[in-house]
């Protein structure tokens, strides 16, 4: 009887023993195979979900690039200044359409206007990267409205404009009198030339003249988009209004440019027309010319349209002064005279402040820490330094304005200013 247990206890023993040797092993194959046919359902859901991410960030890049091409076409409108607008890319400074985007990298022929590149910095990769979408194919543009990309295997088309109309061909209508606010009538309007230098479309300028009719108006066609040099002169006695008009896409607008002598009238008229303000370009040098032009060869044409720029090579001021366009009203009380400027410091520390000259005297107020990127500077006199009293015409006409810059320390990078102006406020 005792052997008997012993023997079952035996065996049942090594029964457990079996099981758990059994229950050790791990995985089946069946658990295995299933185990690997989920982990690959949910890699190919992942690499799909992955591959729609890529497509899609290789679209939004190739929108954002196109959108920068057809600016560097056109221009940027949220670019200003003085609150007008006053980048046109290409098409601002050849008057056409680029025939490629290449012509936007490299000057396509030894045009004189071509101010590029026209692409943002850190945009071009290369010299023909920047023409190939996010898929390696390259956009399609020829000269004309839209830039296509097909590089997806589906059409992303980046539309600039509606017609190239809008900014080939635009309208500036506008009303010539006198001080007396004469209209020049039978006997003068003959005298008067209205000549508009726009770019040519073919990499120079050309000048076109007009006439107003009897009534004074005129009305100048074809213009193409951007910021162009308007001239109006009395021939007999060469007397000349100069003003900087901006014409913008689809642009038609009327103005009244006046000139400061009574010549189509010996006298009368209404006088001051009311309150408001005349804004003086620069048009000439004036006393002293110290700084550094880039992109015209006269110092005052850098900083009249703000094409170009000047800027100072030192650690001591420079200065520049210039002469400026005669106001258009001459009749009513000054209340200030303020002068701008456009500048910035290019990294290193700088100074910059605004100039006047007057009855032969230099006024140099109390300069400014330039900030790290272009902006607008001013000082004003409501009353002529010089004298202490109230501004009068005379005064203004022969006037000059300037700005003066410098460096705060030896080494460094130089500032710059692209712009410098006068507005002049008066009333009733």
């Amino acid at each position: 009887m005792t052997l008997s247990l012993k023997y079952i206890c035996l065996r049942m023993s090594g029964h457990d023993m079996k099981y758990s040797r059994i229950n050790q092993a791990g995985f089946s194959l069946i658990e295995l195979l299933v185990v690997i046919v989920i982990i690959g359902i949910l890699a190919a859901v992942a690499m799909q979900s992955m591959n729609v991410t890529v497509e899609d960030v290789r679209e939004t890049g190739t929108e954002r690039e196109m959108e920068m091409l057809a600016k560097a076409i056109v221009g940027d409108p949220a670019i200003t200044s003085g609150g007008v607008r006053s980048d046109f890319g290409y098409v601002g400074d050849i008057g056409a359409f680029p025939a490629n985007l290449q012509a936007l990298y490299e000057n396509p022929g030894g045009y004189s206007t071509w101010d590029g590149s026209y692409l943002p910095p850190g945009f071009v990769r290369d010299s023909t990267g920047f023409k190939m979408d996010e898929w390696g194919a390259a956009y399609s543009y020829s000269g004309g409205i839209s830039i296509t990309s097909s590089g997806s295997g589906s059409t992303i088309t980046k539309k600039i404009t509606d017609a190239t109309s809008d900014y080939l061909l635009n309208q500036l209508n506008g009303i010539i009198k006198d001080i007396n606010d004469s209209l020049p009538g039978t006997t003068y309007y003959d005298s008067v030339d209205i000549k508009i230098t726009v770019p040519d479309g073919s990499g120079s300028t050309e000048t076109k003249t007009y006439h107003p009719d009897s009534t004074g108006a005129f009305t100048l066609d074809s213009l193409p988009a951007g910021k162009h040099a308007l001239r109006i002169i009395y021939t007999p006695q060469a007397d000349t209004l100069l003003r900087y008009v901006t014409i913008l896409p689809r642009h038609k607008s009327s103005k009244t440019y006046t000139f400061a002598a009574g010549h189509f009238s010996t006298g009368g008229g209404s006088g001051c027309s009311g309150s408001g303000s005349d804004f003086l370009r620069p048009v000439g040098s004036g006393s002293t010319t110290l700084l550094t032009p880039v992109g015209y060869a006269d110092n005052w044409q850098c900083v009249a349209d703000s094409a170009g720029y000047v800027h100072a090579t030192g650690s001591n001021f420079q200065r520049d002064e210039y002469e400026t366009e005669d106001p258009a009203d001459t009749s009513c009380t000054i209340t200030s005279v303020t002068i701008y400027f456009v500048a910035r410091r290019m990294g290193s520390p700088a100074s910059g402040g605004a100039i006047l000259r007057t009855h032969g005297t230099l006024y140099r107020p109390a300069a400014e820490n330039l900030s790290n990127t272009f902006t607008t500077y001013s000082y004003q006199w409501t009353t002529n330094p010089s004298t202490g009293n109230g501004w009068t015409w005379t005064e203004v006409i022969n006037m000059e304005i300037g700005v003066r810059l410098k460096r705060n320390s030896m080494g460094g990078n130089n500032p710059r200013c692209t712009e410098v102006w006068a507005v002049v406020e008066y009333e009733t």
